[in-house]
């Protein structure tokens, strides 16, 4: 049954919201899949911080380029389910393509969008080896440490040096006779 233009415009307005909050978007091609497997899979990425939208193609279009965001024809035709991804990258990607495999009957990673950046499947399933974001944090804050942990370390010998100095100045002038 066709939407009515508010149902559209709803519609329309999810879709930018997704789409503005999505770090990833992972297009995926369905045929089939049934209310329960659907549901399962929500589930599972609901955990990670993602969600999968069955999508109308021409809206999901329309909201793309009025947010400058590539998209493939070719990618995106057909049925289509996008996953969302806000948060864990890896995770995300990791619960899609795994659900993918296991069900390959019914979806298929066609491809994806990383930023303004089209991937095609190879590329999406590479995301499952980014690292997490508290592993990138601990590199931003251990590379951020490493030059304030050197220049103490320097410091330190300097003052060390200069006790090592005195000290032997020291030990010099009470062995000297006066």
């Amino acid at each position: 049954m066709p939407k009515s233009r508010q149902e559209k415009e709803q519609m329309l307005g999810e879709y930018r919201s997704q789409v503005g909050r999505a770090q990833v978007i992972i297009w995926s091609k369905f045929q089939g899949m049934t209310m329960v497997q659907v549901s399962e899979l929500r589930a599972q990425l609901r955990g990670v911080g993602a969600e999968i939208a069955v999508v109308k193609n021409t809206l999901i279009h329309k909201v793309l380029a009025e947010a400058n965001v590539p998209s493939d024809e070719e990618m995106m035709g057909g049925p289509c389910v996008l996953t969302f991804i806000y948060d864990n990258i890896p995770a995300a990607t990791k619960i899609v393509l795994d659900y993918a495999r296991t069900h390959e009957a019914v979806l298929q990673v066609k491809g994806g969008v990383l930023g303004h950046a089209l991937m095609n499947s190879k590329q999406v399933a590479a995301l499952v080896d980014l690292p997490s974001r508290e592993v990138l944090l601990g590199r931003v804050v251990g590379g951020m440490q490493a030059p304030i942990a050197n220049f103490v370390s320097v410091l330190a010998g300097v003052m060390r040096g200069l006790v090592n100095v005195l000290d032997a100045r020291g030990k010099q002038l009470e062995g000297s006779p006066s």
